[in-house]
């Protein structure tokens, strides 16, 4: 009769506490942990995976060489917990388990988009009326450019409460601003918007003027 010793298995280490793989402010060396197996009585090695506390998929993953990578946090809880099991190649029925809690906050809250217009502040003079012909038509018009900031979409749409502005083609950041007709000194608002987000504004204005010639 020939014994055979019992074929047997030890994971190490057995309890491991990892952040989130996008977890803010962290070293990544924090977000992965490489697990070492030892198996008595056999020397075909182990084989490695992922589960959760129920025997469902795990969130994180494991290679062959044991090195388990924490997954993004996304909606996961803190605290969660990924079981790490190391099958032996010679007995598949003799396993050996690590546990490991994930932890973290996750990466930063996406900054929200905004919307700038350059410059806040410009005088033009009307069309017509008073002595406006003798301003030149590039004191009548104004290309204003706007600034999206984390916006999906940097698609921009552009109104004025005087006169009108043409938004720029294919480049829609810029827009053109001309003066009206005529009127009496005046302010318009220059108003450029996400088009994706139209809550996010901001404004320049406008001071509209007549000329009036020296002496007549």
């Amino acid at each position: 009769m020939i014994c055979r010793h019992q074929i047997e298995v030890a994971v190490y280490p057995p309890r491991a506490e990892l952040y989130f793989h996008n977890e803010r402010w962290i070293d990544p060396i924090n977000t992965q942990l490489r697990f070492e197996a030892v198996v008595f009585n056999a020397d075909r090695g182990v084989i490695w995976q992922v589960l959760a506390p129920d025997g469902g998929p795990g969130h994180g993953t494991i290679d062959a060489t044991g090195l388990y990578q924490a997954p993004d946090k996304d909606t996961l809880d803190s605290g969660t917990t990924d079981v790490v099991v190391a099958t032996t190649r010679a007995d598949p029925l003799r396993k050996a388990f690590a546990w490991v809690t994930l932890v973290g906050l996750g990466p930063l809250p996406a900054p929200s988009p905004r919307i700038e217009i350059w410059p806040k502040l410009v005088t033009l003079f009307y069309q017509t009326g008073n002595d406006n012909a003798y301003i030149d038509d590039s004191n009548k018009l104004w290309a204003f450019r706007a600034f999206p900031r984390h916006a999906a979409n940097a698609t921009v749409q552009w109104s004025a409460t005087l006169g009108s502005v043409v938004a720029g083609s294919p480049d829609t950041t810029w827009g053109t601003y001309t003066a009206p007709g005529s009127g009496a000194v005046a302010e318009a608002t220059v108003t450029a918007t996400l088009q994706a987000d139209p809550g996010v504004t901001d404004d320049a204005r406008v001071i509209l003027r007549n000329y009036v010639w020296p002496g007549l």
